[in-house]
């Protein structure tokens, strides 16, 4: 059984015996009762709490699983963008080497993914090409033989030759070698 405390009784040293009874008899104490109310309330409060950090863990939990797909979006996005970005750039050096765009992409793309045999097939296509257009384009500029088989008419014609020529000859001679005629015609 608690004690009471007497220092909270005002004056109480002071009083005489009877007042003593009278005020002790008066004297309301706490028998435990505010403190379990207290305590209800504080417990009532704390599961309260319990559930609102549940629930703000729930939507957490939501709020991360959708934060995390979006992250995984947007890497797909950032790879996507690099790889689109890393084959314009390879395909542009192709370009610049004279690859077709078609091949030029086909090669960039090979490239990145690391397909290194495919580079080196196209590769060899595009020199077997170039070499074939280069051989087309010799052949156009290599003089062809006159009339006759006797090779060029330019070959052994001096300015005598060339002013013994006849008009018709003359002619002739000029749409055939355009450059030697400029050099007799001049002198």
């Amino acid at each position: 059984m608690a004690n009471i405390d007497v220092t909270k009784i005002e004056g109480y040293a002071e009083m005489s015996p009877e007042d003593k009874v009278a005020a002790l008899e008066a004297y309301e104490y706490d028998d435990g009762s505010n403190l379990k109310a207290a305590v209800d309330k504080a417990t009532h409060e704390a599961a309260e709490y319990k559930k609102q950090l549940k629930a703000l863990q729930d939507e957490q939990k939501k709020g991360d699983g959708e934060a995390s797909q979006t992250i995984q979006s947007l890497k797909a996005q950032v790879e996507q963008l690099t790889r689109t970005n890393t084959i314009a750039e390879y395909a542009t050096q192709y370009l610049a080497l004279g690859y077709t765009a078609e091949m030029a992409k086909e090669s960039a793309e090979a490239q990145f993914d690391g397909d290194i045999a495919k580079v080196i097939d196209n590769q060899r296509i595009f020199l077997e090409e170039k070499e074939k257009s280069i051989k087309a384009e010799l052949l156009k500029q290599t003089p062809r033989p006159g009339q006759g088989g006797t090779g060029t008419p330019s070959a052994g014609m001096t300015k005598e030759k060339f002013q013994k020529l006849s008009f018709a000859e003359r002619a002739k001679f000029a749409a055939e070698h355009p450059e030697e005629y400029e050099q007799f015609y001049k002198s």
